[in-house]
């Protein structure tokens, strides 16, 4: 995790470290000089830069002598272990109690080692690794990692849908383990298959392969634009540098496939990078794998299952400096391996022909006029699907009939599923985005934002928020509003079943036809929801940090600027955005959504 924000405490809550901030490297490493005196426990939380990830905790017990160096990792293996600690299983609770039980956490992490000594011997471990302690040498374009950095690649921690516990699995088994507590040993997790060494080996060459392109200037890299219509994918990178070739599945070479990723080829799903020039020298890491599917012992070539696949996270940080990430989705294709490129493992995409995701979404809503009770600030917690009306797939190629509706069903929604349309709002003509329109799951009868599309922009469904954003009303639900943006109780809403590798079908239509889905695919959820009433322990950004100026406070504050806040906007009216407010011209109205509206990664 590169780039990311490292805050170290001791038990009396200050920072036992002489640097001032504390920032990890390319490779994820980070340092901090102990002052003289400290003593441990010492509490460290990394926050992911990108926002697509909790943060990672990790707890030192004891204190190294004067001069001698200790190694602590923070993980998502760590960030469990020390969950197990806490009676709401959140680990920044221990974090935020400035104490730990230290024969505990010893306990907890004995059993949860031994629960993996399988995966651990598969992948030649040592015997004594500790989550914790044992030093972690990550892979690089340029070197491989060791075995704990190939620990991280394998065992995932997710929450299981049954108990709301946490739990581990391994890439290629999405099977739920309970994890190990300090009194119970829990159950042993199963060695991965084979093929997992292989896709390892393989991120490595893709890291090598990006570096190698982002090396080259844009107009070396990017050499050809051809243009695009919206519904074909929009403008496209159709040639590129030598050095750019092979980097990504095609029918010209040895994989013998074309990357297709929600309806977009190579050179549009990467356009954006390939020919932005702050993307001159960038560093990638080696790609993270979010997730490994097994091929079917019954499918046949070319069904998607016939082959290994697996979702790659690919990271990297600017030539400024500023993170950012793809993900698309490799397959293990046999006999694609070449002496150039020594894997048979390539990137093809998700191979769907339609643009649409689906993640969860947290918000911090900070209302600014105290007098505004109605609307008061909260954190809200959102299950949002992304349906591209006018992108790749939209149009049926066979009868040129547009896309009308789309409905998604799977773990924690309605039994009938939710429906979305596209906006017929005025002033609507610009959106992409379909808007939901019922939560039943009927083709026939809905109401678009449910207003009947007087408004627009509403992609998702809240379906927590809690009564405020300090104190005991951060941690405390509220009810939720009376429509249909919100969830209801009627609408039987399961938060339990939103987890990680939850997936979900969206059936999609085109013209008149309300019976049979043109197309039917599968999206997974990559990340566990994260319950609005642990909301308050995320970080978040502040108007009052850069970039924002120090008076845009004041400018959003009705005591102190009784007037529109934006130039020309008396014209302006409320909307049902509910991914970014638009204001009013009255005081009464004054809040703001949290600039960091922290996204959890979109479906593959």
């Amino acid at each position: 995790m590169p780039n990311a924000r490292v805050s170290i405490t001791d038990s009396s809550g200050n920072s036992p470290c002489a640097e001032a901030t504390i920032t990890t490297s390319a490779l994820g490493s980070y340092s901090c000089t102990l002052k003289s005196g400290s003593a441990a426990p010492f509490f460290i939380v990394v926050t992911d830069p990108t926002g697509n990830t909790p943060a990672l905790v990790s707890i030192a017990t004891s204190t190294p002598a004067a001069g001698a160096a200790l190694t602590v990792n923070a993980t998502p293996l760590t960030t469990a272990i020390v969950a197990q600690l806490a009676g709401d299983g959140n680990a920044m609770s221990v974090v935020n109690a400035k104490t730990v039980d230290v024969t505990a956490l010893k306990a907890v992490t004995a059993n949860v080692v031994a629960q993996l000594a399988s995966v651990l011997s598969s992948i030649n471990a040592p015997a004594n690794y500790d989550p914790f302690a044992t030093s972690i040498t990550a892979a690089t374009a340029a070197g491989t990692g060791n075995t704990a950095d190939q620990v991280l690649d394998v065992v995932k921690v997710v929450t299981d849908p049954g108990s709301g516990k946490l739990a581990l699995t391994t890439i290629d088994n999405p099977t739920p383990i309970a994890l190990a507590t300090a009194t119970t040993a829990g159950t042993a997790v199963s060695a991965p298959d084979p093929s997992v060494s292989s896709l390892s080996q393989a991120t490595q060459i893709a890291a090598a392969k990006f570096t190698e392109c982002f090396a080259l200037p844009t107009a070396q890299r990017a050499l050809h634009i051809a243009t695009r219509v919206q519904s074909d994918g929009g403008p496209e990178v159709d040639q590129v540098g030598a050095a750019c070739q092979d980097f990504v599945a095609d029918s010209t070479n040895a994989a013998g496939i074309n990357y297709l990723h929600n309806g977009y080829s190579a050179g549009q799903q990467f356009y954006g990078i390939l020919t932005n020039d702050q993307m001159t020298g960038a560093t990638f890491s080696v790609p993270e794998i979010m997730a490994f599917y097994p091929k079917s012992a019954t499918a046949v070539a070319p069904a998607p299952d016939a082959y290994d696949r697996a979702v790659l996270n690919i990271r990297y940080v600017d030539a400024s400096g500023n993170p950012g990430n793809v993900i698309t989705v490799a397959e293990k294709i046999p006999g694609a391996s070449t002496a150039a490129r020594p894997t048979e493992w390539w990137l093809v995409g998700n191979q769907q022909p339609v643009d649409l995701s689906v993640q969860l979404i947290t918000r911090r809503f900070e209302q600014m006029n105290t007098a505004n009770t109605a609307r008061p600030s909260t954190f809200q917690m959102g299950f949002l699907v992304n349906v591209n009306g006018k992108g790749p797939g939209s149009v049926d190629p066979a009868t040129s009939n547009i896309l009308t509706f789309a409905r998604v069903t799977g773990p924690g929604l309605p039994s009938g599923g939710l429906v979305f349309k596209m906006p017929s709002a005025p002033g609507a003509t610009a959106q992409a985005s379909m808007d939901l329109y019922n939560k039943t799951g009927s083709l026939s009868t809905g109401s678009l934002c449910g207003n009947g599309g007087t408004t627009f922009n509403c992609p998702l469904v809240w379906i927590q928020h809690t009564r405020g954003v300090s104190g005991t009303d951060a941690t405390t639900l509220a009810g939720n509003p009376n429509n249909m943006l919100w969830a209801q109780p009627a609408d039987a809403f399961d938060v339990t079943k939103f987890v990680k590798g939850a997936r979900y079908t969206a059936e999609l239509f085109y013209g008149a036809n309300t019976t049979t889905p043109l197309y039917t695919v599968t999206k997974t959820l990559l990340s566990d929801l994260v319950p609005a009433t642990s909301l308050v322990n995320l970080p978040w950004n502040s108007l009052d940090r850069s970039p924002w100026p120090p008076s845009t406070r004041t400018a959003l504050t009705p005591a102190s600027r009784p007037h529109c806040i934006w130039t020309g906007c008396r014209t302006r009216r409320r909307s049902s955005r509910t991914t970014s407010p638009r204001w009013l011209t009255t005081p009464a109205a004054l809040g703001r959504a949290s600039p960091s509206r922290r996204e959890r990664p979109r479906s593959p």
